[in-house]
This record gives structure tokens, sequence and C-alpha cells, in this order.
């Protein structure tokens, strides 16, 4: 019992660590976004970083950097769009249906 006890009060303390750390760089990075005026996407980067930073600490290696790729990716499309002079009035919902598509057919022709 006493050994449930004291993984239990561990597990518990490292969740608060890693929120603490989650909460102290989401902070920071706001405080810089602030600094800046780069708040779109700036943002992204600043929860790709803390969402990872807390990752890592409770030693999800692996999440910790799909985590980091998901919302920096993010923030490169969203530069990306904002630089170029595609038509994305035009592209965008075609992207969104050929995501679409592919999910559907994953979901119906290539179960296990």
């Amino acid at each position: 019992m006493t050994t449930e006890t004291n993984v239990d009060t561990a597990g518990a303390d490292k969740q608060r660590t890693a929120s603490a750390i989650w909460l102290g760089i989401f902070l920071v990075g706001l405080g810089v976004l602030l600094f800046t005026g780069w708040w779109w996407p700036g943002i992204m980067v600043v929860l790709g970083l803390a969402g990872c930073a807390a990752l890592v600490f409770r030693g999800q290696t692996a999440k910790a950097i799909g985590t980091l790729a998901l919302f920096w990716g993010i923030a490169v499309i969203a530069i990306i769009v904002q630089e170029t002079e595609v038509p994305w009035a035009i592209v965008g919902p075609l992207v969104l249906i050929g995501i679409g598509v592919i999910v559907l057919v994953k979901a119906f022709f290539l179960r296990d």
C-alpha cells in the first residue's frame, strides 16, 4: 500500500512540475510576443515550445518532437501563406477537401 502511495505521489509531483514548466515557458513566451507584436503565428511557436518542454520533462521525447513539429509546422505554413501571392481562397479549400478525402479513404478502404 505504501509503495502505491509513493508512486502516486511521485507521479502527481512530476505532473505538477511539468505543468509549472509549461506555464512558465508559456508566460515568458507571451511576454516576448507582447514586446515583439508577433502574435500570429508567434503564438504557435510559444505553444509548441511549452508543450515540448513539458513532454520532455515527463520523458515522452517522441511526443515532444511531434508536438513541436506540429505547432512549428503550422507557424511555417502561416508565414508562407502571408508571404506568397497564391490565391489561397481557392487553394485553401482544395487542400482541406484533399485531406478530408485522404482521411475517408484511410478510414473505409485501408483498414487492418
